[in-house]
């Protein structure tokens, strides 16, 4: 088989499988959002998250307090985190929780809610058209035969 030929169905497989990633995300989170309770939190505290590769400076991730309808407080931080910090001390932020286990939260934010399925699907959109332009623009160049000798 070709080298190319080989490449460009990698790309498009690759991209397949990412956006049936992203979908299951997707899914995921939708039906996380449909069976939540909300509350209103707020952010405690600011933990730091260790060292990006690239640069020697901290990621912040925010340390969240809320309420539960029944009058228990639970401490949460999501896993993602930024520098610069995206939250401050002392903000109010919405919060979605799994009722059964209220640990299980999440922050009512697009990133925290949708990023993991945004980055996925647009990494592999762009999989996709890259192997999908790569069959139509090899579909028109010539073939090289060997001559037999």
């Amino acid at each position: 088989m070709n080298p190319t030929r080989l490449i460009t169905r990698i790309f498009t497989l690759v991209g397949a499988l990412m956006l049936l990633g992203a979908w299951l995300l997707y899914q995921n989170t939708t039906k996380f959002i449909a069976s939540a309770g909300k509350a209103q939190g707020e952010v405690i505290a600011l933990q730091s998250a260790g060292s990006s590769s690239r640069s020697n400076s901290p990621t912040w991730r925010p340390l969240v307090r809320f309420t539960l309808p029944s009058g228990a407080i639970v401490e949460f931080s999501p896993s993602s985190s930024s520098n610069p910090p995206a939250y401050d001390k002392g903000e109010v932020v919405g919060v979605f929780f799994n009722p059964a286990n209220p640990q299980d939260a999440r922050l009512d934010g697009f990133f925290d809610l949708w990023g993991g399925a945004a980055i996925v699907g647009g990494l592999g959109a762009i999989f996709l058209a890259m192997g999908v332009a790569m069959h139509f623009l090899l579909a028109g160049a010539p073939v090289k035969r060997r001559r037999p000798r």
